[in-house]
């Protein structure tokens, strides 16, 4: 075959997506926190620890009313002064962000 020719040979194997391209935000967000939770098995989280942050991270995410991805800095200042106005501990405050940052963190990393 000569320089700069190509051959363009048909493979089948479904490298179309078959389904919808999109999904609802509501299902993709709880796509990702299954991942988000596989990543801490997969790195040795105890399952004490695993489930005590599952309910966290659904309790922050609940409380924000938005898709993670949508979430802004006002939203979570909303929540922690929710959180402060009904008493909540500084300590508990924190774990809401800290538990949203690193869930927010493996999104950018890799959704």
């Amino acid at each position: 075959m000569p320089v700069g020719e190509a051959r363009w040979q048909v493979i089948a194997g479904g490298a179309v997506p078959q389904g919808p391209l999109m999904m609802d935000p509501w299902q993709f967000q709880a796509v990702c926190v299954d991942a988000f939770v596989a990543s801490w098995r997969a790195r040795g989280l105890s399952p004490v620890t695993i489930d005590n942050d599952i309910g966290l991270l659904e309790r922050t995410l609940t409380a924000l009313g938005r898709p993670a991805w949508e979430v802004t800095p006002e939203d979570v200042d909303r929540v922690v002064g929710d959180l402060a106005m009904k008493g909540r501990k500084t300590s508990t405050r924190r774990e809401y962000v800290q538990i949203f940052r690193g869930f927010h963190r493996f999104l950018q990393a890799r959704k």
